[in-house]
């Protein structure tokens, strides 16, 4: 799936029109689409009541087909009077229902909203460019002022759809922003990640060869999962579904090799074992293999460990490694003897520092996917001379090509980039996830799927980073690293149901 940019839309829109589906059916699809994902959405929050906030263009439309579709008592509330609407929206102005009263306000006060109220924002398409005019800015203030959820129309109103920038300096800052038919570039630039929230996109059924000339940034979505989530034969024992080596811990950093294990078992791996210098201080799970394996002088894993790590690494599928390592002289002696291994291997944490300090042990070969933060990315940039790029595809894509592996560039809309230059932006994901040990949950789940799909490491570790987001988005505030890997069997039971999106 392709981030275009709006005139790129446009053209899909257009083609899709000439082709025979009139433009109000594609606002139908929109509006009921966005109101079907909406009914779900709510569930459990409390929501009451519906207000539509809408100005004069199509984006408008879309909000009244939802709020009509959505089955909840509703408002509008317009800068100007319906019959001032145009074409498809128009339509839907004249398919209202009259028992939702509607509202023309100049201005929008505080008062037009209660608790329990769900906002739509249709203010300003993807048209919009340039600065807000006062009346739309006064109600864009508003809507972020009553702190409500707020549901974004495709795009939120004060962004420009290209650039994601808010030239006025404010926009919607929307919960849940849900695009149509194709993401816009903007969601994902500027301002975009601030004020989208969660994403979703809406199919209004346009055909993937319509966007085949179109230039776009690849994006990761719900049915992009559907797609890549290994699904097991039935007649299939542990063996078959994947060995994985966990080289995990140190006697600092205990529990970040429990969280890891903790994944790697909820990420369906058949046979998951834990190799740690010392004894975890974290309670370990029963299915879990535990191997304690001889340890450095300073608690960590060191040359000492290295016999026992490659007998453990012969009978595995996939290692992940580096979480809880620490920092310590051996650890470049352990990387060394790691990047040997021939199967599928994920590095994580200190095992990129350890390869940021000593650049020269790396050795190129397929099969490695590297899962850094900002701040290990900026060390192995620093440690194999990648020039630092504000963007973060290009620089995602720099690391990929130069360490000659899958490289995970983890932060809001992940950065998922391959050797060979294919690359893709995560769409899941949620702030509840910036806490201490996500890092290490994801180090588990993806390691899982690679012992899965050794052979995929580039399918495998962007399918890990949306799962991984998912969860975040369900487990919401309050969320700690241990709940992560319980919240993964009821997002993969809708996987394999075929199910729509969480």
């Amino acid at each position: 799936m392709k981030a275009v940019r709006i005139e790129g839309m446009r053209r899909a829109e257009a083609r899709l029109i000439a082709s025979g589906t009139p433009g109000y059916t594609l606002m139908r699809r929109a509006g009921e689409g966005a109101a079907e994902f909406l009914r779900e959405w709510i569930r459990g929050r409390g929501i009451r009541r519906v207000v539509a906030v809408i100005g004069r263009g199509n984006n408008g439309g879309d909000a009244l087909v939802t709020a009509a579709a959505l089955g909840l008592p509703a408002k509008v509330c317009a800068v100007s009077p319906l019959a001032e609407l145009r074409g498809e929206a128009a339509q839907a102005a004249a398919d209202l229902s009259g028992s939702i009263p509607v509202r023309v306000c100049e201005t929008l006060g505080p008062e037009e909203f209660r608790s329990g109220d769900l906002i739509l924002d249709g203010l300003l398409g993807i048209g919009f460019t340039g600065k807000l005019r006062p009346q739309f800015e006064q109600f864009i203030r508003v809507i972020n002022a009553s702190r409500l959820p707020v549901v974004a129309m495709d795009l939120p109103s004060g962004l420009e759809g290209d650039s994601g920038e808010a030239a006025s300096g404010v926009a919607v800052e929307a919960a849940l922003t849900l695009t149509f038919g194709l993401p816009k570039r903007g969601l994902f630039h500027g301002d975009g990640p601030r004020c989208c929230g969660r994403l979703r996109l809406i199919d209004i059924g346009v055909p993937e060869e319509f966007t085949h000339e179109e230039e776009g940034e690849a994006c990761y979505f719900w049915r992009d999962a559907l797609a890549d989530f290994p699904r097991q034969e039935f007649d299939t024992h542990k063996m078959r579904r994947g060995r994985l080596l966990i080289a995990a811990g140190s006697r600092e950093y205990s529990g970040a090799a429990v969280l890891t294990a903790h994944a790697g078992l909820r990420g369906g791996a058949g046979l998951v074992r834990l190799a740690v210098p010392g004894e975890p201080r974290a309670q370990v799970p029963a299915a879990l293999i535990l191997e304690r394996v001889p340890a450095a002088a300073d608690g960590g894993f060191g040359t000492a460990s290295l016999e026992r790590l490659a007998a453990l690494a012969s009978s595995s599928d996939a290692i992940a490694a580096g979480s809880g390592w620490g920092r310590g002289p051996e650890r470049g002696e352990v990387l060394s003897a790691l990047l040997d291994f021939p199967g599928a291997l994920l590095l994580d944490a200190d095992a990129l520092n350890a390869a940021a300090a000593e650049p020269e042990r790396w050795k190129r070969r397929d099969g490695v996917v590297i899962t850094p933060h900002p701040g290990e990315a900026g060390r192995l940039a620093a440690g194999f001379g990648v020039d630092i790029s504000p963007d973060r595809v290009a620089f995602a894509r720099a690391l990929a090509e130069r360490l000659h592996a899958v490289t995970v560039l983890k932060g809001a809309f992940t950065v998922v980039a391959s050797p060979d230059g294919e690359w893709s932006i995560n769409t899941s994901g949620s702030p509840a996830l910036a806490t201490a040990g996500s890092g290490d949950v994801l180090t588990g789940l993806i390691g899982a799927l690679l012992a899965q799909r050794p052979e995929e490491p580039y399918r495998m570790a962007r399918l890990g980073v949306f799962l991984h987001g998912l969860a975040g988005e369900v487990g919401g505030a309050g969320l700690i690293a241990d709940d992560l890997p319980g919240l993964f069997p009821g997002i993969f039971r809708r996987l394999v149901s075929g199910g729509t999106a969480v």
